[in-house]
């Protein structure tokens, strides 16, 4: 066997190797990413894009829901878009504050969706219901 294919076969299977390696990894990260149905996304880019910034599972039933108030993010984090799963027959909306215990400026996320936000700091959230 002449040194040209056995070069020529190494370089095959190293890339076949890699291509291996890093696959899994790629798939990995895009899932732990994602904003499943029944949750509330908090995305550092714009239309639901970057990385997740939080997540919050809203167990979203026929008759209601439970969204847990968040008290006190540490660190703040300032949130391009959002994902609302709770549905506007239930005519709530979340508040977002600026500090923690739900002090300072807000910025209100209506309806349910796909939201757009000004990247303004996030504190603490809570629902807002009535």
């Amino acid at each position: 066997m002449s040194y040209g294919a056995i070069r020529l076969g190494l370089a095959a299977l190293t890339a076949l190797g890699l291509s291996v390696c890093v696959a899994p990894a790629a798939s990995a990260s895009n899932a732990s990413n994602a904003c499943h149905k029944g949750e509330f996304c908090l995305f550092s880019g714009p239309h639901q894009t970057g990385q997740v910034l939080y997540r919050l599972n809203v167990k979203v039933t026929k008759t209601g829901f439970s969204f847990p108030e968040v008290d006190s993010l540490a660190p703040v984090i300032e949130p391009l878009s959002a994902r609302n799963p709770i549905p506007d027959s239930f005519g709530c909306i979340v508040r977002l504050n600026d500090k923690a215990h739900f002090a300072g400026s807000e910025q209100e996320i209506d309806g349910f969706g796909d939201k757009e936000l000004s990247g303004a700091p996030v504190g603490s959230m809570t629902p807002d219901c009535g």
